[in-house]
């Protein structure tokens, strides 16, 4: 299950890789189109995108946590853990019990 999610991750990771200088030569056309020039309009927009940019990232990340969140009771360690807990509960019950 790990293996086609780690897989999954990395084409969109490829797509990603591969879209980037796509979109840097669309960018630069529209940047030419819209009569942007380096300066002032230029750096103004650079910050408003590199702003975006973290917004999403961001996004990403909290949605990555809840995903992860959803995978947690799936790993065998976790599963092992619960157990354990579980027999460390009883015998803390059992104990009390014989304290009494």
């Amino acid at each position: 299950m790990f293996e086609l999610l780690e897989e999954g991750f990395n084409l969109g990771l490829g797509v990603a890789s591969v879209a980037v200088s796509r979109v840097e030569g669309l960018v630069k056309e529209t940047l030419d189109k819209v009569g942007v020039k380096e300066g002032e309009d230029a750096k103004d927009l650079k910050e408003r995108l590199v702003n975006e940019g973290i917004s999403a990232r961001e996004k990403i990340n909290e949605s990555l946590k809840k995903h992860l969140e959803k995978l947690e009771p799936l790993n065998p360690a976790t599963a092992k853990l619960d157990l354990i807990l579980a027999k460390l509960e009883k015998i803390e019950a059992e104990i009390a019990k014989l304290k009494k």
